[in-house]
């Protein structure tokens, strides 16, 4: 009687060992969602809306983008966009109050874009605080 507790007790272990790991649910990716940026000398605006980014100023350096990659940082997000012609790479850093310097509007967020043929810009983005005639 005690072989035959041991031998299943044996077999019962040898088996446990043999179960395939349960594999774990991949991660669900952050998105920053639709996005509105634009900054002032030189004039230039920026838009990430679904899977694309849109940057325009008013001397026709336009061009839309597919998003290549989105990431979350410690302060906001960064967002890159590529093509064989244009790039773009957007900062954006939240919370961090930012005015446009023209309208005295007050914006929610500063925003550094580096863009080819375009060089290193700086503006605001996100929701629109205030304004000179107080909030929205």
């Amino acid at each position: 009687m005690k072989k035959l507790i041991l031998s299943s007790l044996a077999t019962v272990l040898a088996l446990t060992g043999c179960e395939e790991p349960v594999a774990e649910a991949p991660a669900k990716e952050e998105k920053l969602g639709d996005y509105t940026a634009s900054g002032t000398e030189p004039f230039w605006s920026a838009e990430v809306k679904g899977e694309n980014i849109t940057f325009s100023t008013p001397d026709g350096n336009d061009f839309t983008l597919p998003v290549a990659r989105m990431n979350r940082t410690d302060t906001g997000w960064t967002v890159k966009g590529f093509s064989d012609q244009h790039n773009i790479n957007l900062y954006i850093t939240l919370g961090e109050e930012c005015s446009d310097g023209m309208s005295d509007r007050a914006y929610a967020d500063t925003v550094k874009v580096e863009v080819s043929d375009g060089g290193t810009l700086n503006g605001c983005g996100g929701d629109f605080e205030e304004g000179p005639d107080g909030p929205p």
